[in-house]
């Protein structure tokens, strides 16, 4: 067993030291073109195989002829998949601690594996939940068991040893002598192109620079420096699917292209309509061969749904201005996918690729006085998109900014801005240096005078320095540092973005000829222990991630747009963005800065679906290429906090040179989630900080304040669909840890797009992965906070609910009723809370009373506040002996206006209960002198007055008719029954059937005028008793109750279809937004006026949706205002649609649904939370306590007519 266990893999001894002493680890290693045979060690002669339509793995005997029992194991960076390629399907962890075979996908963490040397075998414990082990237990069942238990046992060994069967074409492509070309080799990822630097527009002289003062001031618009030339605009445009049909003159001077298309440029020309837009999560749209670019097989063979590399070929026509010919003339491309060849007037200028980062080239020695010729070829894949494998829609061309801009031929190229502040001056004194960078590419000879101003944020010089710097034939650049000694500082942070602005100057005998500034900001960083301060003050960190995206232009983001994300999020209580998974347009980060937000910016790097290219290193130089030109760039941001060295990429040693190469060009914290190293959160490697992805409540308890650096959960709260849920326990959890700094939502924006082909018969309806070819992961791309079309949404109130700095405590109110003193705890970082004003309010049974306010006093971070409201307009006393529900609203509001607010916009709000609603059954009853028939016949059970009809099924119960006041309310027959299903993206519950059974009972009694119907029906999910009583007075009193015969319901309600007139509602409930009982932080108790129609709520793919908590009283009325008044006894919560959740389930889009012919009244005792499992399995699943309770329950409803004449 031995000899044959060395020829099977190989196991590796890696070394290293840890505190002097030498720790050996064994690795394993499987070849890559061979199958294995996967067996237990206690089980003789058989193996591990599966078979079709059966999710559980099975032990039989070996058969060497048997594809079925054949796996090929994969290495991604110490983790393994043990796939079989005969069937592409996968091992994998289930859930219930057992051992399953899906599909293979490479975005199922479950698929991953760790491998280790155990004697003469391995154990196999899956990477994502490593305190588990694979077991072959007595019964012969594949097992995970707890590892603390199985480590120990036989039953825990399995050999994995070469079957001797050949592996299929697929494992054994050869690409060993296949040529490289410009696109197809890793190595060759630029030419000619200029290196990094910061961000900066020059201007022929400081007085010009100050009199462009919009972009001065807010340098995200476009400048109007005479040393810029924007070339955004039309562009002449050639398409081919492939590279081999590409034009190969077309940059020649003789070529002509007044036949071409024209596009607009920056766009993806997907957008545009050619070739198509794909949606990929994991998944290579292209086949995954690196660093070749081949039709994926089953996907797009032979370039059946989309082009196989298509290539765009683009010119555009320029007059080069006057003067600009005797000095230095660049090109700026703010991004391009994937790779591009730049020509000028017919000359060869360079190669890019790296599409989120800038690409610059030198046109000096190609431009000519007068017309030139400028063209760029573009290829959409290129090796560069195994780099660029992000869950996103894959789009291409030239879809950032273009321009121009001249310098003289020797000038400053970079500027390094730093600073070192004072702790013990409270951060407000301190250095400043700025390092600046000469280019002297031509080799010339003399010196030139370099001014560098400092003035403060409301523009006053502070200080300036000159200096002078020579530079001769023997340097290609030359270097200057000017220091500056700070006082009195007023620092950046994102509650408080001062900016001062630094002028460069430069000179050349006295007189200018170049100027820029920059705005800058003084922060300090400090990783101290296991937490990040900023400033000296712990800060956390409320975010979440973005991704470029835009519905008409895909990811060619306008900057309108960008300034709406930005406003957006300051609006809702976000202060930290992460730009997975790539940088953004440098213009951005002026927006970052500018209103405030902590900025982690992330390296295009993410090779999720091929995470061995983490471990090649002939791969080094690209990587670490992406890494300095993210860091030149925007190292002068003082929004940026933390770097970030990519994505879902692994734990290959590429990334030590990625963090090094980081470390190197500046100081602050580093970001990387991918070295897992067999625990179930990342960070161990390459990383300042740990990192967690889509952690559980029971995680998150567990773990909070267990770390020795920080922690931040990069990903959570995934947003996909009607999503979201118990984010208030995530942040209880963050706020009262030791080690855990904060989080981003995973993520900002629905990535939704409208159908190129349809915006081209002016047809604007959002579509989304499933609508496109390639291998989608379905409206996996809709996971945003907001709509695509950035409306406000529900989600977003949540968001700024729980993420708001303004904690409330408890309430008391005096003796007399007449004041209340509410607590405040001031939870910003940095602002004083004499910044706002209390604005407050009492609800008399939901009437809102006018409202109050008073300014706030001085309370600093982390202070409290005892603050006494005087409860105008309300009697508490007379209010209790009415039985009527009394409610405060208390909200926060700014004060003055902020640049992403006007004065008076609320950052805060809570409600507090001043008096419990009565029940209304305990409330004296209304006399009446109605009078009812009762007849049974038909099989019919009929209730009827002069005002009043209902009739019912006597076989069932079910209420077939109510009319009341000669309003019909039941419509179709559908009346009261009882409904389970409930479908949302978080929780694909397709189970339609309520589970009753067919028959029920329906019994008739007639009392002191009141006649009662009683109705019964048992279910195996719930059985249901619901009794009507009609009241002397016209009332119906419904009451309704709930036998659970499981705990895993979706709803514990009844469900009825009303007369469709009726879509008018008045409600008394948690509004306005749509709620849920784990997310309604966002909403308050009031009344609210609606439409049904206005109850949709904008998913990109329909689903359960406008439900809203704690219904005190429905009114559902016609045009003219007459209908229905529901009032309530109980817990209760309603939505009222023209669709089933079975209509929702079923349908792909908003705009395909067709309405059902009367209104879907949901009225639920219980319903289930969103929770989050839509992203991170069960562990993320809605809350045991937000879940519908296995236990009785029950409501009253109050059914009378109103308007008309009542």
């Amino acid at each position: 067993m031995k000899n044959r266990m060395r020829r099977n893999f190989l196991v590796v001894l890696l070394a290293f030291f840890i505190g002097g002493l030498q720790v050996s680890i064994a690795q394993v290693k499987f070849a890559k073109d061979k199958l294995y045979n996967i067996s237990p060690s206690l089980v003789k002669g058989k193996v591990i195989t599966f078979e079709k339509g059966n999710p559980i793995p099975m032990l039989v005997p070996v058969d060497a002829r048997d594809e079925w029992q054949q796996w090929s194991v994969t290495d991604l960076s110490g983790s393994f998949r043990l796939m079989n390629p005969f069937q592409d399907m996968a091992l994998h962890a289930r859930t219930g601690h057992m051992l399953g075979v899906t599909e293979n996908n490479g975005s199922d963490e479950s698929q991953l594996w760790t491998i280790q040397v155990k004697g003469e075998g391995v154990q196999v414990i899956p990477t994502n939940t490593p305190q588990l082990m694979l077991v072959c237990n007595k019964q012969g069942q594949l097992v995970l068991m707890p590892k603390k238990k199985a480590e120990k046992l036989a039953e825990a060994v399995f050999y994995i040893q070469e079957s001797g069967m050949k592996a299929p074409a697929s494992m054994l492509f050869n690409l060993a002598n296949r040529p490289k070309v410009y696109w197809e080799d890793e190595t060759r990822f630029e030419e000619n192109k200029e290196k990094g630097h910061a961000t900066y527009m020059p201007y022929p002289d400081e007085k010009s620079m100050l009199a462009d003062a919009a972009y001065y001031a807010t340098p995200w618009v476009e400048t109007k420096s005479q040393d810029f030339r924007s070339l955004n605009g039309d562009w002449f445009f050639h398409f081919v699917p492939e590279p081999s049909q590409r034009p190969l003159d077309f940059y020649k001077e003789s070529f002509d292209v007044s036949a071409w298309d024209k596009i607009p440029v920056p766009s993806n020309w997907e957008m545009q309509g050619y070739d198509r837009p794909i949606y990929a999560n994991v998944e290579y749209p292209h086949a995954n061969i690196p660093p070749f670019i081949d039709a994926r097989p089953g996907f797009n063979d032979g370039g059946k749904n989309y082009g196989i590399n298509p290539v765009g070929s683009y010119v555009r026509f320029f007059d080069l201005p006057k003067g600009w010919k005797e000095k230095r003339t660049f090109i700026h491309f703010g991004g391009i996918y994937s790779a591009a060849f730049v020509y000028l007037n017919g000359k060869y200028v360079g190669y890019s690729q790296g599409a989120n980062n800038v690409a610059e080239f030198d046109l000096s020695a190609y431009l000519k006085e007068g017309r030139n010729k400028l063209a760029v070829q573009v290829f959409r894949w290129s090796d560069g998109s195994y780099l660029e494998c992000q869950d996103m829609f894959r789009m291409s061309g030239i879809f950032r900014d273009v321009y121009l801009y001249n310098t003289p031929l020797v000038s400053v190229r970079d500027h390094y801005i730093t600073s070192q502040l004072d702790k013990k001056a409270d951060y407000r004194k301190g250095e400043m240096q700025v390092r600046l960078t000469l280019d002297n590419r031509d080799r010339l000879s003399g010196s030139k005078q370099l001014l560098v101003r400092l003035l403060d944020v409301q523009g006053n010089l502070l200080a300036e320095k000159e200096a002078t710097v020579a530079f001769n034939e023997k340097n290609v650049s030359a270097s200057a540092r000017v220091n500056f000694i700070l006082e009195d500082l007023d620092l950046w942070t994102a509650e408080t973005p001062n900016l001062y602005t630094v002028h460069v100057v430069q000179r050349e005998g006295g007189k200018d000829e170049m100027a820029f500034s920059t705005k800058v900001g003084f922060r300090d960083i400090e990783i101290r222990g296991s937490l990040v301060y900023v400033n000296g003050q712990r800060v956390f960190f409320k975010g979440a991630n973005r991704h470029d995206s835009h519905p008409l232009y895909g990811r060619a983001v306008t900057t309108e747009s960008m300034l709406q994300d930005v406003q957006l999020m300051k609006q809702n209580n976000i202060n930290t963005i992460r730009t997975s998974h790539y940088p953004n347009a440098a213009k951005m980060y002026a927006m970052f800065d500018y209103f405030g937000l902590y900025t982690m910016d992330e390296a295009d790097l993410e090779d999720h679906a091929n995470q061995s290219i983490s471990d090649m290193p002939s791969w080094i130089p690209s990587f670490v290429d992406r890494i300095d030109r993210m860091i030149l760039r925007d190292r002068n941001h003082p929004s940026v906090i933390f770097w970030s060295l990519g994505n879902e990429a692994g734990g290959g040693s590429n990334f030590q040179a990625c963090y090094d190469a980081a470390k190197a060009l500046d100081n602050r914290p580093v970001h990387y989630e991918g070295t897992r190293d067999g625990k179930s959160y990342g960070g161990n490697r390459f990383s300042d900080m740990y990192s967690k992805m889509y952690p559980g409540m029971i995680w998150m308890n567990e773990h909070v304040n267990s770390f020795d650096k920080p922690m931040f959960v990069c990903e959570y709260a995934h947003a996909m669909g009607n999503a979201i849920g118990n984010l208030k326990e995530y942040w209880q959890s963050i706020e009262s840890s030791t080690t855990t700094i904060g989080g981003a939502i995973w993520d900002w924006v629905d990535q939704a797009i409208y159908e190129p082909h349809e915006i081209k018969k002016g047809i604007y309806r959002l579509h989304t992965g499933y609508d496109f070819p390639g291998p989608h992961q379905g409206n996996f791309c809709s996971n945003g906070i907001v709509p695509a079309t950035r409306e406000e949404s529900p989600k977003l109130k949540e968001v700024k609910a729980v993420y708001q700095y303004v904690h409330f405590g408890s309430c008391e109110v005096d003796g007399k009723g007449k004041r209340a003193v509410v607590h405040l705890c001031n939870t910003y970082d940095f602002l004083s809370l004499d910044q706002f004003y209390v604005r407050w309010n009492v609800l008399v049974d939901g009437m809102a009373m006018p409202a109050d306010s008073v300014q706030l006093s001085t309370v600093l971070p982390d202070d409290s506040l005892a603050l006494p409201l005087q409860l105008k307009n309300v009697n508490l006393r007379q209010a209790a002996k009415k039985g009527q529900e009394v409610m405060l609203n208390v909200e926060i509001c700014t004060k003055k206006d902020q640049p992403w607010a006007k004065a008076g916009h609320e950052v805060a709000h809570y409600q507090y209960e001043l008096l419990k609603r009565a029940p209304l059954s305990a409330q004296k009853e209304s006399k009446g002198k109605v009078k009812y028939a009762v007849k049974q016949a038909d099989g019919r059970v009929v209730v009827e007055s002069t005002a009043l009809k209902a009739v019912f099924d006597a076989a069932t119960g079910r209420m077939l008719d109510l009319v009341m006041n000669g309003v019909p309310f039941i419509s179709e027959g559908e009346g009261f029954v009882y409904d389970n299903h409930r479908w949302i993206e978080n929780d694909r519950f397709a189970q339609t059937s309520n589970g009753l059974e067919a028959a029920g009972s329906c019994r008739v009694a007639e009392e002191n005028g009141k006649v009662v119907v009683t109705t019964e029906r048992d279910g195996s999910l719930c059985g249901t008793a619901v009794v009507y009583t009609f009241l002397p007075d016209g009332t119906m009193v419904l009451d309704a109750r709930f036998a659970p015969k499981t705990d895993k319901l979706r709803r514990a309600g009844l469900v009825c279809g009303v007369n469709a007139s009726l879509n008018q509602l008045d409600y008394y409930a948690y509004g306005p937004w749509e709620n849920y009982a784990d997310r309604k932080e966002g909403c308050r108790v009031g009344r609210f006026a609606t439409t049904v129609e206005k109850m949709d709520v904008s998913y990109v793919k329909p689903q359960s949706m406008g439900n809203r908590e704690g219904l005190r009283e429905l009114k559902m009325t016609d045009a003219s205002g007459k209908g229905i008044c529901i009032r309530t006894e109980g817990n209760l919560s309603f939505s009222a649609l023209r669709y089933t959740d079975e209509d929702l389930m079923n349908t792909n889009h908003m705009w395909e649904l067709k309405q059902r012919p009367y209104i879907v009244l949901h009225l639920d005792a219980a319903m289930r939370g969103v929770g989050n499992a839509s992203c991170g399995g069960s562990e993320v699943d809605t809350l045991p306590e937000y879940q519908v309770p296995g236990k009785p329950l029950s409501y009253k409803l109050f059914f009378s007519a109103c308007g008309g004449n009542n």
